[in-house]
């Protein structure tokens, strides 16, 4: 379940009739089938229109089911193979104390990919690991495909073991038998040692205080601060969600979300090879997870709590402390610049970047999402994603093209990130255009030389381009012709006859390889481009599903279909921006995954929209100067002091989580 918004017409400050969509898995029908149904927040409810149907086969996975797959493959395999799993690995499945085999991460079979279209197939790869912590670490080699058409019980399929493909555990089990397998030793690994990162000597790292209090305030899902207000929200569905960006009560962006992350592994044996993960299909927002105080986000953060619906209870929960948002003082000047030598005294001036941030932190099984949206005093704003959590990796034996051995027993495979956002902008009204400031060489005659024949001069120069349908603002990026993106009104001018933009600045394109329409690439068909601009429809309203992973052979949501030859000159745009990059892990990677060099982000920056910098009027400006040659340095500031006169008040801390410690993390046995 989770919330339909209104039409854009339908302006946020109004109360519109709330809508939610509700997903049914309708099992027992004959065919099954999923219905999506539009139901009215009204009392009493009540439906809006007639429900959409989905193919049964393309649902997105759920608890229940995993754990009856799971349980399927765990008893055949202990009752077919449990004695050569044992003699493999040192391990069990069932009633194997500390030394255990179990699954962490699966790999989606659609019927597309097995060649089996319109049966109601769906599949998986289900790899065994040794379950030590960290469980993605300790790959065996050993991995069973699972089956299940339609609403029946799942079924084992064909095995992998040690290189070797058979066509079902019972084949593994007789060719074993008759000495036609090359078997196994991998020893169960030892437990990391966690106490010695304990110093005796230990001093606190620095922290951050609000000296006067903070400087923000939060009501019913909205932040406002001195310049900058915004809505925020979390779709079950796709993730962190942004509403009615304003700078200085100026609107900038209508709509900014994440729409879908996808990760493509590589690997010689089938769980590696076909992990092709569309991340909606756990559900990307309702794994935003509690947030760690002092290690996630600042101890002064203000902290929300997000709720959901769930397919496992009748009543919702609650993710205590999902959401943070703090002001940080960055560490490096907004602006700064030392003028000794100006007329009539000289002068410094500068300023701290100081910047408000709302985070959520994604968890998906083995990989953690850090989503900053950062508001900057001089009306720029930061989208940025990092990454961390731990790689997936295959057994050693996979092949040395797909990645390096990063313990004894692991290969960490070479695998990409995708991230796609869509970025409603409206500057200055909805009726925008987008064109592009190429930069280009400009020869010119260089008359000042004395050269025979004369020289000419290469310089830069500017190029505007207009982009007129959807068709020619699909970006395929060009390291060869640098450029600006911008974004404007085209009746919205300057005093100077400048449009008043916004600038879309990458920090994060990243080249799809593989070829389009094969395979899993046409479910991110959106990867083609790092930007699209289309016309905004209110039947587009997101660029993936939570279907994508099985609907490859009829898809819910086709973005190459967004992408036409209808105009974009002073329409209602959507920038459909994808960040990424490309992951060859490396043993500094383990046991955990470190954030420096894994972030991606894109930038909104004003661009001739203010006069001079909107900033110069803050309150954290500070200037030197002198009056005269011989008067005293005058401090121009609000604050000259960094004392703090009185205690700050009590923050949030890790000690925190121990008060309701399963809300973090449930306990093994649940």
């Amino acid at each position: 379940m989770e919330l339909i918004l209104p039409e854009k017409k339908e302006d946020f400050q109004s109360t519109p009739t709330r809508r939610a969509l509700v997903t049914v898995f309708e099992g027992a029908r004959t065919p099954p089938i999923v219905n999506e149904y539009c139901v009215e927040l009204s009392s009493p409810p009540q439906f809006c229109g007639s429900p959409r149907s989905i193919q049964f086969s393309f649902r997105p996975s759920t608890v229940p089911e995993f754990n009856d797959i799971l349980n399927v493959v765990f008893n055949e395999a202990e009752s077919t193979v449990g004695d050569i799993l044992e003699q493999s690995y040192h391990a069990t499945i069932l009633n194997c104390g500390k030394t255990c085999l179990g699954v962490e991460n699966v790999s989606p079979f659609p019927a597309v990919i097995a060649g089996v279209e319109g049966q109601n197939y769906r599949g998986l790869w289900v790899p065994f690991l040794q379950l030590m912590e960290p469980r993605n670490l300790h790959p065996v080699d050993f991995v069973v495909l699972a089956t299940i058409d339609g609403t029946s019980t799942p079924q084992t399929d064909c095995v992998w073991y040690n290189g070797q493909l058979f066509e079902s555990l019972a084949d593994f089990r007789d060719k074993w038998d008759n000495n036609q397998v090359t078997p196994l030793n991998v020893e169960f690994p030892q437990m990391r040692i966690i106490d010695d990162t304990i110093d005796k000597n230990y001093q606190r790292p620095p922290i951050e205080v609000e000296p006067d209090g903070k400087r923000y305030s939060i009501k019913d899902q909205t932040v406002t601060s001195d310049h900058w207000k915004f809505s925020f929200g979390i779709s079950p569905t796709h993730g962190p969600q942004l509403y009615d960006i304003r700078y200085k009560g100026d609107l900038i962006v209508y709509e900014l979300g994440l729409q879908e992350i996808c990760v493509f592994y590589s690997s010689s044996e089938p769980f590696g090879r076909f992990a092709n993960y569309f991340d909606s299909i756990v559900m990307i927002g309702r794994n935003m997870r509690t947030l760690v105080p002092g290690v996630d986000c600042p101890s002064h953060a203000t902290f929300i709590d997000a709720t959901w619906m769930s397919e496992t209870s009748n009543k919702p929960f609650t993710s205590k402390k999902a959401i943070c948002v703090f002001e940080h003082n960055t560490g490096i000047p907004l602006r700064r610049h030392y003028a000794a030598n100006e007329f009539p005294s000289g002068y410094f001036e500068g300023a701290p970047n100081v910047v408000l941030v709302l985070r959520m932190i994604g968890t998906l099984v083995n990989y953690d999402y850090i989503f900053d949206f950062i508001f900057y005093q001089n009306g720029a704003f930061e989208t940025k994603v990092t990454s961390s959590g731990i790689i997936v990796s295959s057994f050693k034996t996979a092949g040395s093209k797909y990645g390096f051995q990063v313990n004894e027993q692991a290969l960490g495979t070479v695998h990409n990130h995708f991230f796609n956002f869509k970025v409603d902008l409206d500057i200055g009204g909805a009726q925008n255009s987008y064109s592009t400031y190429n930069i280009e060489v400009d020869e010119v005659p260089n008359p000042f030389s004395k050269a025979t024949p004369a020289s000419n001069w290469f310089q830069e120069k500017i190029v505007k381009v207009d982009y007129t349908t959807e068709r020619d603002a699909a970006l395929k990026f060009d390291f060869n012709i640098p450029k600006y993106h911008i974004f404007y009104n085209e009746d919205n001018l300057d005093e100077f006859g400048n449009v008043r933009a916004y600038r879309l600045l990458p920090k994060g394109f990243a080249k799809q390889v593989l070829p389009e329409g094969v395979g899993n690439e046409p479910g991110c068909s959106w990867t083609r481009y790092q930007m699209a601009v289309t016309k905004r429809k209110e039947n587009e309203p997101y660029s993936s599903s939570k279907y994508v992973t099985y609907d490859g052979e009829n898809p819910t949501v086709d973005f190459e279909g967004f992408i036409g030859n209808e105009n974009i000159i002073n329409e209602d745009l959507v920038a459909w921006v994808t960040v990424g990059l490309h992951h060859i892990p490396r043993q500094e990677d383990i046991p955990i995954m470190t954030t420096p060099g894994s972030e991606v982000s894109f930038y909104l920056l004003p661009f001739n929209y203010f006069p001079e910098d909107p900033s110069v009027g803050i309150g954290d400006n500070v200037r030197l100067q002198y009056d005269g040659p011989y008067s005293p340095l005058r401090i121009i500031a609000n604050s000259t002091s960094n004392s703090i006169d009185c205690k700050p008040p009590k923050s949030c801390s890790v000690e925190d989580l121990t008060k309701n410690p399963e809300m973090f993390i449930p306990r093994p046995d649940h």
